[in-house]
């Protein structure tokens, strides 16, 4: 990371890289075509300041204001970053999704590559091509995996191996002439690490393209996190506030297209603020009851007698809605009668919200 005091009052950014810049004054901020930069300006003084941002196209900007005086870390959404919808005027983009396999061991290796799905659209979002291949594995696949992706051992060992997959994948592309591939989430990251750990006897040809095709992966879940003014949402989240539907399928392509359709409602049409104000609830009570919950199973040394006066207490609570009220009365449950207690879906706490502020039915508002 480079620290930088630039007495100028414009900088150019040429190169990719991370880097600190110490607050002396406002600036004019330009960011050159194909360059991936992370920002920090550090404001000791706690000055008003503002800042001019010209972006190119291509480019990934991820920027941070650091408070010093309060010790206080802010991200910031240049306004004049171009939202995917206006750039599918002139351009053709994709919206990716991998499927991965994690270690079940706490500090086990890197997560493995076996699926990849995408699709490929063009102005008004509308799809020109789709894409989807299992990649071939002899890994053992575990439980959870299998049953929150519905991939089974047979579909990789039956897969087209990973050259012949990342081949076709960069074809398609090249052929759609796509300029930018847009994921949510970790999976350039999980496409780096699995080119590093996994791929290392791969074919020069492929390990360019491959990293050809990561240099066109841009993560828009912070960029669309901070336009929405929300915490980073899941893919499921996202689809619910925008009235998508409730289902997400771990499918590679499933999720492209799913990304592909949230962005395009976001872009397009917006989202209810109703349903944001509801989503930021969730996730800090959601944070605060999970904080605050400390047992997981029942107390078998629990007399007859205290487990009456908790159960008593737990028609107290009953009456008292607040989030540490829940978080209390859960953990007073689960030492009793064994019974786990879990925080609302966010689809169970809409529908409560709703019922609250006499909404039937937000999601077919904004469908």
């Amino acid at each position: 990371m480079n620290n930088i005091l630039i007495e100028k009052s414009s900088i150019d950014f040429e190169d990719n890289g991370e880097f600190i810049l110490k607050e002396n004054g406002n600036k004019d901020i330009r960011v050159n075509d194909n360059v991936d930069i992370t920002l920090t300006i550090i404001n000791e003084e706690d000055k008003d300041v503002s800042y001019n941002f010209d972006i190119n196209e291509n480019c990934n900007l991820t920027f941070n204001i650091f408070d010093a005086s309060k010790n206080i870390n802010r991200n910031i959404l240049p306004k004049s970053i171009p939202n995917i919808a206006e750039k599918l005027d002139n351009e053709m983009v994709a919206f990716l999704d991998t499927e991965f396999l994690t270690s079940q061991i706490k500090g086990g290796p890197p997560a493995k590559l076996v699926s990849v799905g995408f699709v490929v659209c063009g102005k008004n979002f509308e799809e020109v091509t789709r894409f989807h291949s299992y990649i071939y594995a002899e890994d053992k696949l575990h439980d959870r995996f299998q049953e929150m992706t519905g991939i089974e051992r047979k579909d990789l060992l039956s897969a087209p191996d990973y050259e012949l997959v990342m081949e076709e994948v960069a074809e398609q592309l090249e052929a759609w002439e796509v300029s930018r591939i847009y994921v949510w989430g970790p999976d350039k990251y999980v496409i780096q690490r699995d080119l590093l750990e996994y791929r290392k006897d791969i074919s020069k040809r492929t390990r360019k393209i491959v990293n050809r095709i990561l240099r066109m992966i841009k993560d828009i879940e912070g960029i669309y996190s901070a336009k929405l003014d929300l915490q980073s949402a899941g893919i499921g989240s996202l689809k619910i506030i925008c009235g998508l539907g409730t289902e997400v399928s771990h499918n590679a392509l499933d999720d492209a297209v799913d990304l592909k359709n949230i962005i395009r409602h976001i872009d397009l049409k917006g989202c209810s603020e109703h349903m944001l104000q509801i989503m930021k609830k969730y996730t800090a009570e959601k944070e605060v009851y999970y904080r605050l919950r400390r047992f997981r199973e029942k107390w078998d040394d629990v007399s007859v007698g205290i487990q009456e006066k908790s159960l008593g207490l737990l028609k107290e609570l009953g009456k008292v809605d607040t989030v540490e009220a829940r978080a209390l009365r859960d953990d007073l449950l689960v030492m009793c009668t064994g019974e786990a207690m879990v925080f609302p879906t966010l689809e169970e706490y809409i529908q409560k919200e709703n019922v609250k502020t006499g909404i039937r039915n937000t999601n077919s508002e904004i469908t």
